[in-house]
């Protein structure tokens, strides 16, 4: 059964329950429908462009290839529904929530998705592009290979969703917690990702290059050959971040926290390290040429076999570091192990 468009406004407007119709390209665009409860109905490829969809529940329908750009969808809900290929271009979906939901190849470019909730969804080659994310979250959601160039994502959560080949260029991401993420491999290179959370993050291979990062947290990540060359990251923190072969090269971290970080094989090489903390780090074979070190703190790192041959070493703190096999060049004026110091650091309490 197919229903006009007056028939269907009118059933809306008196809070009937539309189940099981098929609406498929049905001409339905402007209509005002908010509010409107679609239960296992057929949309695909009808016409919704700039209808008022406000607070509608969308429950298993199919909205295959549907047109909805432009649409007013504040606080829709979309549950198991198939959206492949769905126009969603520019359309209001402030608060909506899509749970288990089939969307891949969808098109949300320019879309405002703020506080939106994408759960168990599946938008593996959507457009995201010029997107609003501001305070969205993003649960268990596969976006491989999304376009999200140019997309705002303020505030976002991404919990444990897989983002292979996603893209990013021109994109701003400010304080985004990326939990429990698998970011291997991806391109972030020069983003301003001011205040980010990429906490126990798997990011082997991931690019940073000349990326802004300031005050993100990559605490207990995986970062083994990820490349962090020339990035802006003043007080950015990597305590007990792990991987081999990072490449700090070049890089501005001033007071930045790797505190028990795992990073040994690491190029520091002309990197700004000034007042830096790491303390307790290994950094075995790591390569510091002509690094600023000024003030930093490498009380009990492994410093063993590392070049820090042309390193700026004014008061640094070497207390306890291992340094065998190390070349410094500026040792004379950094800080070596305070005896005092070192003989509380011994004391056990005697028993009995």
């Amino acid at each position: 059964m197919t229903l006009s468009l007056h028939s269907l406004s009118a059933a809306v407007a008196v809070g009937e329950l539309i189940e099981a119709l098929d609406l498929r390209k049905g001409a339905y665009g402007r209509a005002d429908l908010g509010g409107g409860i679609f239960s296992r109905c057929q949309f695909g490829e009808a016409d919704l462009r700039e209808a008022d969809l406000r607070e509608c529940v969308f429950d298993q329908c199919d909205l295959r290839g549907v047109l909805m750009a432009g649409a007013l969808l504040r606080k829709a809900v979309f549950n198991r529904c198939r959206m492949d290929h769905a126009d969603l271009r520019s359309a209001m979906l402030h608060g909506a929530v899509l749970t288990e939901c089939q969307a891949p190849h969808a098109q949300l470019g320019q879309a405002q998705l703020s506080m939106a909730l994408v759960s168990k969804t599946r938008l593996d080659h959507a457009v995201l592009r010029g997107a609003d994310l501001d305070a969205a979250t993003f649960s268990e959601t596969s976006l491989l290979d999304v376009a999200a160039e140019e997309a705002v994502w303020r505030q976002t959560t991404l919990y444990q969703c897989g983002m292979q080949h996603m893209s990013w260029r021109g994109a701003r991401l400010e304080r985004v917690a990326f939990v429990g993420a698998v970011l291997a491999g991806m391109d972030f290179r020069g983003l301003a990702l001011q205040g980010c959370q990429f906490l126990q993050a798997d990011l082997r291979g991931a690019d940073f290059s000349e990326a802004l990062i300031a005050g993100c947290n990559f605490q207990q990540a995986r970062l083994d050959q990820a490349r962090f060359a020339r990035v802006r990251g003043r007080h950015a923190l990597f305590c007990q971040a792990e991987g081999s072969q990072v490449d700090f090269r070049e890089a501005q971290l001033r007071q930045a926290l790797f505190t028990g970080a795992q990073l040994p094989g690491a190029c520091f090489a002309g990197a700004d390290l000034f007042q830096v903390h790491l303390a307790g780090a290994a950094l075995a074979g790591a390569d510091l040429r002509g690094a600023e070190l000024a003030h930093a703190d490498l009380r009990h790192a492994d410093l063993t076999q590392a070049d820090l041959r042309g390193a700026g070493l004014m008061r640094t703190v070497l207390h306890g570091a291992r340094t065998e096999g190390a070349q410094m060049s500026d040792r004379a004026r950094a800080l070596e192990t305070d005896p005092d110091l070192a003989q509380a650091e011994q004391w056990q309490p005697v028993a009995g």
